[in-house]
């Protein structure tokens, strides 16, 4: 196997180069616009900028690559164009942006880093107006540290908001700065907000995001340095497994009611603590999950998309990196959220239109212990339905779920094809209801595996260097199909 041998089929990926975070989703004018963070020539080239990739489609089936849209080409982000969110201003497509300097003066945390949040403006959401600064250094209090960044921008109330990111000076602790304006121009910070308690979760919330779902906010965030909580004997404790979480917590109001409680804004000493940790919830509890970002569509539906292949993950054996040299990184698949009305919680599906990639169809046999074993393809869609008890499904010889005692586990085998085909990495967690059914989108070198209509998720990347996936599935249940896919059309008009 090689680099194009594991590109995967259903998952966006450049041809060349890193893709990492998801930035400005949105559909704008019928079109959805997926950019990421993209750095063209890495690797090799560990110095490579960092801008957005493009890609559009007007299906989220068939999609074109326009290259580099973004890039770092001004003294206001010459060291990085970062994330950012798309806001659509009537005609308009409005992308924000932090742009990235280093002055070579401090260690870029507590001194010697810009973070200029940008505007630039596109009639049709290809060709990009000038960069405008929207907001500098000084706009953020005493107490942040050089890192604030990742700027997401909505409507509510009449006006225009915009959350960002933050990590402390004092005590490296994870915040969140809120801001409001009445053009999208000039800001004013409205609140703050952190986790309560005298102990930090996380050292920066990175990617801030509001979801709202049936009248019910969520406020989404990435905190960065989560030290290994899982404790098998603790269901509370499966939570924030790699060193870089992604997930979300359920509010009480709206954000802006938690933003509104910091009444010290721009003079306070530190940001509002509000924020109970407990109540956070993994998007994902794979692997390979990061950086993701919700956009609401023309359709109404809230989509939500992540990064996978997260570079390195001091909790497991050794650093992880995946083996391709010519490229790296992929999207998740786009996810639907719905709200569960008996949790109150986040149900993700693969949207709809993966549904019509299904090309055929083979039902697994059943056995005395579950379902015989099926050699599946390596770009596939397999549904389990009508489960009863436990389960146990291996993948080939080097990965296993298992559901019991209220607890799903994926896992890589302690063996020389776990460790190959895992990179290293080890066993991931989560407190599950049961197990009813089953969703594994198989593609290539990605399994993104869907628990409980999406209750609960694991993805992660793996390499192989087989042409087919051996299946096994013991457990009692109803039907067990395996759905060969028709790969995503990717017309990559532009390499960089």
């Amino acid at each position: 196997m090689s680099n194009e041998s594991w590109r995967p089929k259903l998952h966006l990926s450049a041809h060349n180069g890193s893709v990492s975070d998801p930035n400005g989703l949105n559909q704008f004018r019928g079109t959805y616009h997926f950019f990421s963070q993209y750095a063209p020539t890495y690797p090799p080239h560990a110095d490579s900028p960092h801008g957005w990739g493009h890609f559009t489609s007007r299906d989220l089936v068939h999609w074109a690559f326009l290259g580099c849209h973004i890039m770092p080409d001004c003294p206001s982000d010459r060291d990085g164009s970062y994330s950012g969110g798309a806001y659509i201003h009537g005609d308009e497509l409005w992308l924000y942006y932090t742009g990235n300097v280093r002055d070579g003066k401090g260690d870029g945390t507590h001194s010697g880093r810009l973070a200029n949040q940008t505007l630039i403006k596109s009639y049709n959401g290809i060709n990009l107006g000038p960069k405008t600064v929207v907001m500098r250094n000084d706009a953020y209090p005493a107490y942040c540290s050089c890192h604030v960044r990742d700027p997401k921008v909505w409507s509510q109330g009449g006006s225009m908001h915009m959350m960002l990111g933050a990590r402390t000076r004092a005590d490296s602790r994870g915040a969140i700065l809120c801001y409001s304006s009445p053009d999208g121009l000039v800001w004013t910070m409205e609140g703050s907000v952190t986790n309560l308690g005298g102990t930090p979760f996380g050292y920066m919330w990175e990617c801030p995001d509001r979801i709202a779902l049936d009248g019910r906010e969520y406020l989404g965030t990435c905190p960065q340095g989560m030290a290994m909580a899982s404790d098998p004997d603790d269901p509370s404790k499966l939570t924030c497994q790699n060193v870089h979480a992604a997930g979300y917590f359920p509010m009480e109001g709206t954000i802006l009611d938690v933003m509104h409680q910091d009444t010290g804004l721009m003079g306070a000493d530190a940001p509002h603590a509000a924020i109970d940790a407990s109540t956070f919830h993994d998007w994902d509890h794979g692997f390979d999950y990061y950086a993701c970002q919700t956009l609401v569509d023309e359709r109404g539906r809230t989509l939500l998309i992540g990064w996978m292949s997260l570079p390195h993950d001091a909790n497991d054996v050794r650093p992880y990196d995946n083996p391709t040299t010519t490229w790296k990184g992929c999207l998740t698949v786009p996810r639907e959220l719905t709200r569960d009305a008996r949790t109150g919680l986040i149900l993700q599906h693969p949207v709809k239109e993966f549904d019509d990639l299904r090309r055929s169809s083979q039902e697994m046999g059943h056995t005395a212990t579950g379902f015989a074993t099926e050699l599946c393809p390596k770009v596939a869609d397999v549904v389990v339905s009508g489960i009863r008890g436990d389960l146990a499904m291996t993948f080939g010889d080097f990965l296993t779920l298992t559901v019991a005692d209220g607890i799903a586990t994926l896992g890589f085998a302690r063996t020389d094809a776990g460790t190959t085909a895992g990179q290293g990495r080890a066993i991931r967690r989560a407190a599950v209801d049961g197990i009813r059914d089953l969703r594994v989108i198989v593609d290539t070198s990605v399994l993104e595996i869907y628990l409980n209509d999406g209750a609960a998720v694991f993805s992660t990347r793996y390499f192989t260097e087989d042409e087919t996936l051996p299946l096994a599935i013991h457990t009692t249940a109803e039907q067990a199909t395996v759905y060969g896919m028709e790969p995503l059309s990717i017309d990559y008009l532009v390499d960089r």
